[in-house]
């Protein structure tokens, strides 16, 4: 006989009640575990560095290894390729025409005093709202006033912003407000001989140790933002400081003890054997070009001038190596298993490019299209993705909105859009496939030390005020005060070599521009509705 058989029916009907009781109970468990078990929202690390060309990248062996188990774009343009107000449009996710930063100066609308009103609208106010542990290193908006009881802008937990010298990267002063340690007091740091770039991955580390300790279990965006490699701003004639100042360790040995190899470290590559030349378009004859980029040809002095400063901008990148994979060794394995890592520039850079010295802000590719390159978190995909799609610096603000998980319709609600779907490899309908470029030229008679006026005036010209379309296989210009516009087909001239103006796409490209230029604005179409070609 069965021992269910022996027991009584009223106590079998008790003990079934029971079993029914405590089942659903473990089941009320599980469920409510589940609930609370939310997936952990992901750290951003977002690394953005200051005038960096594309092909300085392939001297890069961390920053290329990001790559691995990441998101390549070989379509991503600045908006402007000024640093003030390129930034401003990360920052805040509007074209320049849009934030009203349209140079680096306040005297000339733009700088800290244009860009003041947009500080409580930024990622880092939307991102520390939600929860996020944020903390920005380096260089900031030009013109910020990092005085005695500097402001620190709305959103940001931990704040090392450069208050003098980053430029020439020995000498300067860097404030350390941390929000748990300082909270009323305004520290400034001076410069210990320290190299700012080195300096700047010390205190990442501290700031995502401290994020451990003060916000356990919570996500943290960090921002590093060097200076590197942009020049200095100080350069005087018969300096023996490099125009482009790299970390002692990188410099070449026979001219200064401290460096670790002959010829300096260019990442690999003897540095000897690195040539600015081979550029493409490099010297190449402009007669065909608008007036203010034509000019005679460079010449072998300032040509030799130029295979320096390449290959000391190069050595430049190797302290920015070096930073990176510094911060990234700091992660834990779980954080790697959940951080999403960032690389950029706020714009390019041209050195000898059509015969252009020294300098940016023109719309060839050399100084706006840049490298992005984000690697996932271990824990999701880990193939290599590379997209053509059209990106810009204008999307960023929205890409670290949805990477938190934040409110769709903030996210989407200004000039760009997220990156997220093109970064995981999920289908995109309806993508852009046009990008504006714009650029407002800054007044060279206003007072001021704006840090990239270039030294070379006379002879040297900067591009007048001009808009600009960017396609996947074309480069449209209009430039002020000039009837003719400038037009390259970049499938067969990738580096805008051979300009016509005449080209029948010209009619088209300029009622696209028309729309682009003043979208966003009060009665105009939305700025993502102009960016798809009719």
């Amino acid at each position: 006989m069965s021992m269910t058989a022996k027991i009584p029916r009223a106590w079998a009907m008790v003990l079934a009640i029971v079993l029914v009781l405590t089942t659903a109970g473990q089941a009320t468990a599980a469920t409510a575990g589940t609930a609370v078990a939310k997936p952990q929202r992901p750290n951003i690390i977002f690394f953005l560095v200051d005038d960096m060309s594309a092909e300085l990248l392939q001297y890069m062996d961390t920053v290329k290894g990001l790559a691995k188990g990441g998101t390549t774009f070989t379509g991503y343009y600045v908006a402007d390729s000024l640093c003030c107000p390129s930034r401003a449009t990360m920052f805040t996710g509007q074209f320049p025409h849009n934030t009203g930063v349209r140079t680096n100066e306040g005297y000339d609308r733009g700088g800290y005093r244009a860009f003041a009103p947009h500080e409580g609208r930024t990622y880092a106010a939307a991102l520390h709202q939600a929860g996020y542990r944020t903390g920005y290193l380096g260089k900031y908006i030009n013109e910020y006033p990092a005085g005695a009881g500097y402001k620190v802008p709305a959103g940001w937990d931990e704040w090392h912003v450069t208050a003098a010298g980053g430029y020439n990267e020995f000498r300067y002063q860097l404030t350390r407000y941390i929000k748990e340690e300082t909270p009323a007091a305004r520290p400034r740091d001076p410069s210990d001989g320290t190299y700012l770039v080195d300096e700047l991955g010390q205190r990442a580390v501290g700031f995502i140790e401290r994020s451990r300790r003060y916000a356990p279990g919570e996500p943290f965006f960090l921002q590093v933002s060097p200076f590197a490699p942009h020049n200095r701003v100080d350069v005087k004639p018969g300096d023996k400081e490099p125009r482009f100042p790299p970390a002692r360790r990188d410099r070449p040995k026979t001219k200064w003890p401290a460096g670790e190899f002959p010829h300096g470290d260019c990442g690999g590559p003897d540095c000897a054997g690195i040539d600015v030349s081979t550029l493409p378009a490099f010297d190449e004859d402009t007669a065909d070009k608008p007036s203010w980029v034509r000019r005679e040809p460079l010449g072998p002095k300032l040509v030799a001038e130029l295979r320096t400063d390449f290959r000391n901008r190069i050595r430049m990148m190797q302290s920015i190596d070096d930073m990176v994979e510094r911060v990234l060794a700091s992660l834990t394995e779980r954080e790697r298993r959940n951080t999403y890592v960032v690389f950029t520039s706020d714009n390019g850079f041209h050195l000898g490019q059509h015969r252009l010295v020294r300098g940016k802000t023109t719309a060839y590719d050399h100084d706006v299209r840049v490298p992005l390159l984000v690697k996932r978190p271990v824990a999701g995909r880990q193939d290599d993705l590379v997209t053509d799609a059209i990106a810009q610096n204008v999307d960023l603000f929205a890409t670290f909105l949805d990477m938190a998980g934040i409110d769709p319709a903030l996210r989407d609600g200004r000039d760009g859009r997220s990156l997220l779907p093109l970064i995981q490899g999920r289908p995109v309908r309806d993508w852009r496939n046009a990008a504006l470029i714009e650029h407002v030229k800054p007044n060279p008679l206003a007072p001021g030390t704006d840090p990239d006026a270039d030294p070379r005036k006379v002879g040297n010209p900067t591009p007048p005020r001009y808009a600009a379309v960017r396609t996947a296989g074309e480069l449209y210009v209009e430039y002020k005060g000039d009837p003719k516009p400038e037009y390259y087909n970049t499938v067969t001239d990738p580096h805008q070599e051979t300009n016509d103006p005449g080209n029948p796409r010209t009619a088209e490209l300029a009622k696209v521009l028309d729309d682009l230029a003043t979208c966003g604005k009060p009665g105009r179409t939305s700025c993502w509705t102009a960016a798809h070609l009719r």
